[in-house]
């Protein structure tokens, strides 16, 4: 229980100062949750994939995107691979204003040794894997679901994990949860 407590706080303060910065550009929120995501996929995102990656109704995220269109800050188009799907992606604009945008748990990191924020990145990403086991949560372009991932390769070693895409030897602190890189593991 104290944990949890403790998370919720921490998130809470971590969310204010993306809260300010979307109350000055007349964003929610979610439409904050939108810029960032789709910051991070250069390539777009079809309407459905962005609404679970952000853990909304497929009819909050529309209606947010299309706030962000009259605002000028998404793109829509044709998605490559299905002539019938739109993609979206951030236009000049939205670009210009993600970069601008605060990384609301930067404050919380800050507070946090090294060794520290390695080890807690560490338990982040198991614990998002085991949400995505259950259904918890959309699937990630994480370390431990792609191909390249040699999990505990190097045991006892400082960088126990291994990745074969760029041959490095990956400490818990390297692992990544949004990877543009990733490619999903086939279950043998």
């Amino acid at each position: 229980m104290q944990l949890a407590l403790g998370l919720a706080r921490l998130a809470a303060l971590a969310r204010q100062d993306e809260w300010r910065a979307g109350e000055a550009q007349g964003l929610t929120p979610t439409q904050g949750d939108i810029l960032t995501t789709l910051a991070q996929r250069a390539e777009g995102m079809r309407v459905g994939a962005l609404a679970a990656q952000i853990h909304v109704s497929q009819a909050t995220a529309s209606d947010a995107l299309a706030a962000l269109d009259r605002k000028g800050l998404i793109e829509r188009y044709a998605d490559p691979t299905d002539k019938r799907a739109t993609l979206l992606r951030l236009s000049r604009k939205g670009r210009a204003l993600a970069k601008r945008w605060p990384d609301g748990f930067a404050r919380v990191i800050d507070t946090l040794s090294p060794k520290d924020q390695a080890a807690l990145m560490g338990i982040v990403v198991r614990a998002i894997a085991a949400l995505e086991r259950q259904g918890a949560v959309s699937r990630q372009r994480m370390c431990l679901s792609c191909q390249f991932f040699a999990e505990n390769a190097h045991p006892g070693a400082a960088r126990p994990h291994h990745c074969r895409l760029i041959g490095a030897a990956l400490g818990e602190g390297d692992l990544r949860i949004d990877c543009p890189e990733h490619q999903e593991a086939h279950a043998a």
